[in-house]
């Protein structure tokens, strides 16, 4: 069996940028727009979570009301009223 070939250092898979190369170099204009791009996600999110709790918060208070209005309707067909004797 053949040992493995070796690449030559012109080859594409050694064609990388050094450690700390240019790659790795940020400019104050774009680590700027980087932080602004952050910046807008994160209140992006804060916006979407506000909204979700006071859906929750609105449809938890819908529900307590039609729970109160279904107990006042459901007292006022049980109760006798005046052409609702019971049997005797």
């Amino acid at each position: 069996m053949p040992a493995p070939k070796k690449q030559s250092p012109s080859s594409p898979a050694t064609d990388r940028p050094p450690p700390g190369g240019p790659l790795s170099y940020m400019t104050p204009a774009v680590a700027a727009r980087a932080r602004q791009l952050a910046a807008q996600h994160e209140h992006r999110r804060a916006v979407a979570e506000f909204r979700a709790r006071r859906a929750a918060d609105q449809q938890a208070r819908l529900n307590a009301l039609l729970q109160e209005a279904i107990a006042a309707l459901a007292s006022l067909l049980s109760a006798p009223g005046p052409g609702n004797h019971p049997a005797r």
